[in-house]
């Protein structure tokens, strides 16, 4: 793959992983009215499984981390698919509110959630690589 196909690639691949992203949080706030940030939260805490899986593939020597392949999933679909800015606005919104108690809450869950899901991705992904 040339430097323009692996730019559309990655590029391509962020694209598609917006679309995730997107289809999460609408598909979240159609069943979950209560706690609208939740789907945005998932999304982050799915994207640091997929993120420690795909270390577990760097480690195991089935991925190199200076690849295309691993550009194209870790800053391509990846970045296009977690969103720490549109997180930390949600939480804002929170606090805007008033709400301080929850947006801490939200933040700890969130992190604590992340940090376990990368964990669980890594152990995850050493057992299939």
């Amino acid at each position: 793959m040339g430097g323009l196909g692996f730019v559309l690639s990655l590029g391509a691949a962020g694209g598609v992983g917006a679309l995730c992203r997107w289809g999460i949080d609408v598909t979240w706030l159609k069943l979950e009215k209560r706690h609208p940030a939740g789907g945005i939260a998932l999304v982050n805490v799915l994207a640091c499984l997929l993120g420690g899986m795909l270390i577990a593939a760097v480690t195991s020597g089935d991925l190199r981390s200076d690849s295309r392949v691993y550009a194209i999933l870790a800053t391509g679909f990846l970045g296009g698919f977690s969103t720490f800015s549109t997180f930390v606005l949600d939480i804002f919104s929170v606090t805007e509110r008033g709400n301080w108690r929850r947006a801490w809450g939200a933040l700890l869950l969130v992190w604590s959630l992340s940090l376990l899901a990368a964990v669980a991705g890594l152990a995850l992904g050493s057992f299939l690589f």
